[in-house]
């Protein structure tokens, strides 16, 4: 299985990060990638990386006296983007001007009292919606780009781009 995710998902996995940190002219260095440590990891027994439901069992316990326990047994997590206070906040323009614009409610795909109703549960905090509000942003967005042909460029206006 090692084998595998190292030729599949690893390989799409760096690729993104390497795009990404190139496209914010980052440099950039992830960890534990020298091929010597890889190789030997590779070929450590199973009861060293997994032990029951827990994994890297060997790298936890090297960094106990080093990393916070809370750290180190919290669940695996990405890097959040957060979406819903942004939409809350400095970026709670692009849904009304984007998604709730009278452009992307006369395409009739959704009921527009539910796209409002969202959008002020979201910004009043009493539900979080920042995901789907996401997900309504980048359709309409492409909608915009691949269905009316329209320049990217301008897709936000002269306000705030």
């Amino acid at each position: 299985m090692s084998h595998v995710d190292l030729q599949t998902y690893l390989v799409e996995l760096l690729m993104k990060q390497d795009q990404m940190s190139m496209a914010a002219s980052i440099e950039s260095r992830v960890p534990f990638l020298d091929h010597e440590l890889v190789e030997h990891v590779a070929c450590l027994p199973r009861r060293f990386k997994l032990r029951r439901w827990t994994t890297k069992a060997v790298l936890r316990e090297a960094l106990r006296d080093l990393i916070p326990r809370e750290i180190l047994v919290r669940r695996k997590m990405g890097f959040p983007v957060p979406l819903g206070r942004w939409f809350r906040g400095p970026y709670a323009w692009l849904v009304e001007q984007v998604v709730l614009s009278e452009r992307a409610l006369g395409r009739g795909l959704f009921d527009p009292q539910v796209l409002r109703r969202l959008f002020r549960e979201h910004r009043e905090g009493a539900a979080e919606h920042g995901e789907r509000l996401w997900l309504l942003l980048n359709l309409e967005i492409w909608q915009r780009v691949f269905m009316d042909r329209e320049d990217p460029s301008t897709l936000l206006g002269e306000t705030h781009a």
